[in-house]
C-alpha cells in the first residue's frame, strides 16, 4: 500500500483514490498511529465515506494522540453528524456507549435551548438549512431529495458559533438497538420521531424501523392510538409504522396483528381524512394487509379513491390495484380512464399498469398508440411498452429513441431492459 499517496488522497478528500489504494488491503493495515492520523483528518474534514473505508482496514477511532485528547466518536455524536458516527461505530460496545451518551445529552429539550446554554445566554440567533443524503457515486439515480435532518447554525452576540444537525434522537435509537437496549417504550420512540415531526427525517425513520423490528402488541397499540389522533403528524407516523411492519414482515412470516391492522386501516379510510399524503400512506398500507389477510372485496374497496381530487392519491390506487386487474375488470376500466388524467405522473401510472398487467385487445392497442405522442416522456415510454409487450411494431421507433437517450442504470434504462427481457420471453400472437 502506497502510504504517501493515501495521505495525499485523504487530504484531498478523493474518495475514489482512497478506495483504489485500500482495495484488498488487510483489515489491520492502518491499525497503528498512521491510520489514526489519517482518520482524524478525514473526520475533521467531514469525509464520512473515507472515514468508513479507513476504519474498515484498521484505523482506530478510539485513539486520541492526533485529536488533542478529543474523543472523535463522542464529538461526532455531539454534533449530530449521523453518517460520520455510523462510519466510526463498528467496534466495541464501550465506543457505542460513548456515542449514545453524547447524543442523549441533547434529548432533554430543543436543540435551540441546548445551543443557548452552551453559548452562555439567551441572545443567540439561529439560521437553518435542510440536510440531504449525499449522492452515492455508484448509484446516482437512486438519490432521494427528501431532507433527512436540519442543520442549525447558532451565533452568540459576541460572534461565537456552534453548528449541529438534528439527528441526536436517531443516533440514540440506533445505538440502543445495536447494543441491545430494549427497555425503550413505543411511546418514547414515537415521541422522538414527533419531536420534529418531519417524515423522512432520520429520527422519524429510526423510530419507525425500531418499532417495526419489534412488531409486538405494544407497537400495534401505539399505531392504533396515534391513528386516532387529531394531529396529522401523529396519524402519519402510525401509517408509516404499519407500512413498515407490513413490508418488514411479509417476506418472513405472518403478523399476528395483521387482521387487526387491516380492520384499523379500513375504518380509517372510511373517515373524512383528506390529507393527500396521509391517504397515500394509508392506501399503501391497506393494500399490503389486504393482500395478506383480506379478501378480494377488501382489496378492491379502495377503487373509489381512483377518482379522488388529488392526483397523487389517484396514482397510488393505480399502483396498488394494477397488478390485480386480471381479477377485477373495474381496475382495467379505471386505468383506461386515468390514461387521460391531467396529471402526468398519474397518466404514466395508468399506462404502466395496463402495459404490464392489462389484456391484449385492439382498443387497448389503440389507446397505447394514441399516447406515443404524450407530452410526458415517461408516459410515452409506457405507451410504447404496452405495444412492445404485445409485439406491435408501432412501438419500435419510440423505444429506439428512448434507448439512444437513456443513461446507463437510470430508471429509463432499467425499464427498457425489462421490456426487452419480457418481450423476448413471449411469442408474437398468431
Amino acid at each position: 500500500m502506497d502510504t504517501g499517496a493515501l495521505r495525499a488522497a485523504v487530504a484531498a478528500g478523493d474518495e475514489s483514490a482512497v478506495a483504489r489504494l485500500l482495495d484488498e488491503a488487510p483489515r489491520t493495515a492502518l491499525a497503528g498511529p498512521a491510520g489514526a492520523a489519517l482518520l482524524t483528518r478525514a473526520v475533521r474534514a467531514g469525509q464520512h465515506r473515507i472515514a468508513e473505508r479507513l476504519v474498515a482496514v484498521g484505523a482506530d477511532p478510539d485513539r486520541t494522540e492526533f485529536t488533542g485528547g478529543v474523543d472523535l466518536v463522542a464529538e461526532a455524536a455531539d454534533r449530530g453528524a449521523y453518517s460520520m458516527v455510523q462510519a466510526l461505530l463498528p467496534g466495541p460496545v464501550a465506543r457505542q456507549r460513548r456515542a449514545l451518551e453524547a447524543a442523549r445529552a441533547w434529548l432533554g429539550g430543543s436543540e435551540e435551548d441546548e445551543l443557548r446554554r452552551r453559548l452562555g445566554g439567551p441572545d443567540v440567533t439561529f439560521a437553518y438549512e435542510d440536510v440531504h443524503e449525499e449522492v452515492d457515486p455508484d448509484n446516482p439515480h437512486l438519490y432521494d431529495p427528501t431532507p433527512v435532518a436540519r442543520r442549525i447554525h447558532a451565533t452568540a452576540a459576541d460572534g461565537r458559533t456552534l453548528t449541529v444537525e438534528t439527528t441526536h434522537r436517531a443516533l440514540v435509537t440506533d445505538v440502543e438497538k445495536s447494543i441491545g437496549t430494549f427497555a425503550t417504550t413505543p411511546e418514547e420512540l414515537a415521541d422522538r420521531a414527533l419531536h420534529h415531526a418531519r417524515p423522512g427525517f432520520r429520527d422519524w425513520q429510526a423510530s419507525v424501523w425500531r418499532l417495526a423490528d419489534r412488531a409486538d402488541a405494544e407497537s400495534f397499540a401505539c399505531a392504533a392510538r396515534l391513528l386516532h389522533s387529531p394531529e396529522p403528524p401523529h396519524r402519519r407516523f402510525a401509517l408509516d409504522l404499519l407500512s413498515a411492519i407490513a413490508t418488514h414482515l411479509f417476506l418472513r412470516r405472518p403478523w399476528r396483528h395483521g387482521r387487526q391492522a387491516l380492520d384499523l386501516l379500513r375504518a380509517y379510510l372510511a373517515t373524512d381524512e383528506d390529507h393527500p399524503e396521509l391517504l397515500d400512506s394509508a392506501l399503501f398500507a391497506h393494500s399490503w394487509y389486504a393482500h395478506e389477510y383480506g379478501t378480494d372485496g377488501e382489496l378492491f374497496a379502495i377503487l373509489p379513491f381512483g377518482s379522488h381530487h388529488d392526483g397523487a392519491v389517484r396514482e397510488r390506487v393505480l399502483h396498488e390495484l394494477g397488478p390485480s386487474m386480471d381479477r377485477n375488470p373495474a381496475v382495467v376500466d379505471l386505468c383506461t380512464a386515468r390514461c387521460d388524467d391531467p396529471r402526468p405522473d398519474t397518466r404514466e401510472a395508468a399506462l404502466y399498469a395496463l402495459a404490464s398487467y392489462g389484456p391484449d385487445s385492439p382498443d387497448l392497442r389503440s389507446l397505447f398508440a394514441a399516447h406515443l405522442t404524450d407530452p410526458h416522456a415517461p408516459a410515452r415510454l409506457e405507451a410504447a411498452a404496452g405495444l412492445a409487450l404485445r409485439h406491435d411494431p408501432r412501438a419500435d421507433a419510440v423505444l429506439a429513441r428512448f434507448t439512444e437517450d437513456a443513461e446507463p442504470e437510470s430508471p429509463t434504462w432499467w425499464r427498457l431492459d425489462e421490456i426487452r427481457r419480457r418481450r423476448a420471453r413471449t411469442a408474437p400472437a398468431g
